[in-house]
C-alpha cells in the first residue's frame, strides 16, 4: 500500500483548520496510508489550543514568525513520509473519495507530475477546474461559477497550471523540482511549480472525480496580486501560451460556422460571455448583471458563515461553550457544506 502525506499549511481561521481536519482525519483513503502535517505559520488565535486537541492523530510543526505559503509548505514536505504529497489548504471541506481520486489519477502514468481537484463555492458553482491563459498571459480559473455538473468540467485533463490548494504530487519529484519558491509570497507560488515541472517534462492534470468545496476564496477580492505577477511574468512570460480560447472551442462553448465568404458566423455560449456592455442587448446586460449580484451574494454569505464559525471557535476555546458542537456549515437546502 502506498503511503500519502497531506501538508495543512495554516494561519489562524482556526474554525477552518478544525472543519478541514475534522473532515480528513474521518475519511482516510481506501488505497494509502495517511499521514497530516499542519504547520502553524504563526497564528495569533485560537488554532495551536485546536490543533493540541488531536494528538499523535496529526504532526504539528510551528513557526515562530510568518514566513508565507511557499516555506511553510517547503517545510511541511520536508518533514514529511509519505511517497506522495498532498498540500491543502485548511479553508477546504473534502469530500468522499477526493484523494483516492487523485491516488488513481496520478498512478496512470508516471509523466503526470501533479493533479489537481475540483473546487466549489459553496452554492455548488465551480471555484476551480484548471487554469487558463489569456492573451495577456495572465491566469484565470476556468469556468469559474458554472455549475458543478457542467460537462466542460466534469472531464479530466491536461492544463498547463492547476490550483495549489488541494495539489497531488510525488514527495521525490516536488523536492527534484525545488519545492515552492518563497520568492512569490501567498500568490502565484502555483503557477510557478507547475510550470518548473513541465519544464523538466513533466505534465500537471486536472481530475474532475476529486471534489472539495473552498469556503474562504469566495470571500476574498479578485484582483492582480502586483508584485507577484511582475515577477511571474519576468519569469515565465515567454513560456506560457495562451490557452483559454482553445478549452472554449473543445468544449463547444464557442463554435465558428463558415460561409462562402467572410464574416463568418460566431456561436458563443450565454454561459461563457456576453457582448461588451455597449454592443449587448438588454437581456445580455441583465444577465451580467445578475450573475455579479449573485456572486456578490455568495461572497457576504461564504464571510457570514466563517465569521460565525470563528465566533463559536473562540467562545469554545475561552470555555463558554464547554463541549458544544460547531455550527455546521451544511446550507439550508441540506448540501454540503
Amino acid at each position: 500500500m502506498t503511503s500519502c502525506s497531506v501538508v495543512v499549511p495554516v494561519c489562524n481561521r482556526a474554525a477552518l483548520t478544525r472543519q478541514c481536519l475534522d473532515i480528513l482525519l474521518a475519511s482516510e483513503p481506501e488505497g494509502a496510508t495517511l499521514e497530516t502535517v499542519v504547520v502553524d505559520d504563526a497564528s495569533s488565535d485560537a488554532t495551536r489550543q485546536v490543533l493540541a486537541l488531536y494528538g499523535d492523530r496529526i504532526r504539528v510543526l510551528g513557526n515562530e514568525e510568518n514566513v508565507g505559503f511557499a516555506a511553510a509548505c517547503n517545510r511541511g514536505a520536508a518533514a514529511a513520509s509519505g511517497e506522495w504529497l498532498v498540500f491543502l489548504n485548511n479553508d477546504t471541506l473534502p469530500q468522499p473519495g477526493w484523494l483516492d481520486a487523485l491516488l488513481r489519477y496520478a498512478a496512470r502514468d508516471e509523466r503526470i507530475g501533479l493533479v489537481g481537484a475540483k473546487l466549489l463555492f459553496p452554492n455548488d458553482t465551480v471555484q476551480h477546474a484548471g487554469v487558463v491563459f489569456s492573451r495577456d498571459r495572465t491566469p484565470h480559473h476556468v469556468y469559474a461559477g458554472f455549475r458543478a455538473e457542467h460537462p466542460a468540467v466534469n472531464k479530466s485533463r491536461q492544463f498547463q497550471v492547476v490550483t495549489g490548494a488541494c495539489a497531488l504530487i510525488r514527495r521525490a519529484l516536488f523536492h527534484e523540482a525545488g519545492g515552492f519558491d518563497p520568492g512569490f509570497l501567498n500568490g502565484y507560488e502555483d503557477v510557478d511549480l507547475c510550470l518548473r515541472l513541465r519544464r523538466l517534462g513533466y505534465e500537471v492534470h486536472y481530475c474532475h472525480e476529486s471534489v472539495l468545496y473552498h469556503l474562504e476564496s469566495a470571500t476574498r477580492e479578485s484582483r492582480l496580486d502586483d508584485r507577484n505577477h511582475r515577477l511571474f511574468l519576468e519569469r515565465w512570460s515567454n513560456s506560457v501560451h495562451q490557452d483559454d480560447i482553445q478549452y472554449y472551442f473543445e468544449d463547444g462553448l464557442i463554435e465558428i460556422a463558415y460561409l462562402e465568404q467572410f464574416p463568418a458566423l460566431l456561436r458563443v455560449s450565454p454561459h461563457l460571455a456576453v457582448l461588451e456592455r455597449e454592443h449587448a442587448t438588454a437581456s445580455e446586460r441583465l444577465l451580467a448583471k445578475r450573475s455579479r449580484q449573485i456572486f456578490e451574494a455568495l461572497k457576504e454569505n461564504t464571510r457570514l458563515r466563517i465569521e460565525l464559525l470563528e465566533a463559536e471557535e473562540r467562545a469554545r476555546a475561552a470555555g463558554v461553550h464547554g463541549g458544544a458542537e460547531l455550527v455546521s456549515a451544511t446550507s439550508d437546502d441540506g448540501r454540503s457544506p
